[in-house]
């Protein structure tokens, strides 16, 4: 019975990720680990919601200052490493880390992660957790994983066939809320690309895996326009 049940926790709120973004979501899911091959470009599956938070730099983040950039949004929690709404420790070994030694190629792409508490309220002081990162991750930089305060909601607040992610809630997921744990890319024009939970390290690497892809769209867009220009 108790794997039975493990085995509906996972599909659950991935179920209702299709529900929210539609068919193009199950499509995404169906070709985990097989992106590149299936895909020549990430579905747009809406505008983002206007936003701003403040990183722990002091600085404003909101969709002028992520023009141009690749975004990566996740939540964080006060309580990480010990209750983390994304598995922490997969994020940082497959994502953060591979960025971190790879900035000529992916200075573009940067993480941003809305600081919580274990409930998922937003809190306002990053010091706690700002000290945690620094002391568990390693050659951590805020200037390509930022930490920031402000309300999830502003980003989370998607609603797409009569259900919203941020109001969606289940069980099985953390703090009962589905979109503490979910990861999101947005696009340099502040379109939602990909929704995908970070909970486990299969999701995080065909996240990783969507990132890739489109950055390779990009890339060859730049290659065509700048063919476009010699021909002329």
């Amino acid at each position: 019975m108790e794997k039975k049940k493990k085995k509906g926790g996972f599909w659950k709120p991935l179920l209702v990720i299709f529900v929210v973004f539609g068919p193009a979501a199950f499509l995404i899911m169906i070709s985990m680990g097989k992106c590149e091959h299936n895909f020549q470009e990430l579905p747009v599956y809406a505008e983002m919601p206007a936003y701003e938070f403040v990183g722990a730099d002091g600085k404003v983040i909101n969709n002028k200052t992520q023009e141009g950039k690749i975004t990566l949004f996740t939540t964080l929690q006060t309580s990480c490493p010990q209750h983390c709404a994304i598995d922490i420790f997969k994020f940082n070994l497959q994502i953060y880390q591979d960025y971190r030694k790879s900035q000529k190629r992916y200075g573009h792409v940067e993480i941003i992660s809305i600081v919580t508490d274990k409930d998922g309220n937003p809190v306002e002081n990053l010091d706690e957790i700002l000290f945690t990162m620094n002391d568990m991750i390693e050659g951590y930089d805020s200037t390509i994983w930022n930490l920031a305060t402000g309300d999830p909601r502003q980003i989370y607040d998607i609603e797409n066939n009569g259900v919203n992610l941020y109001s969606t809630t289940a069980e099985d997921t953390y703090a009962g809320k589905s979109y503490l744990e979910t990861m999101l890319i947005v696009d340099k024009q502040n379109q939602l690309r990909l929704v995908r939970r970070g909970n486990q390290e299969g999701l995080i690497r065909d996240f990783k895996q969507h990132v890739s892809l489109l950055d390779k769209q990009y890339a060859r867009e730049k290659r065509s326009e700048n063919a476009t220009k010699e021909e002329q």
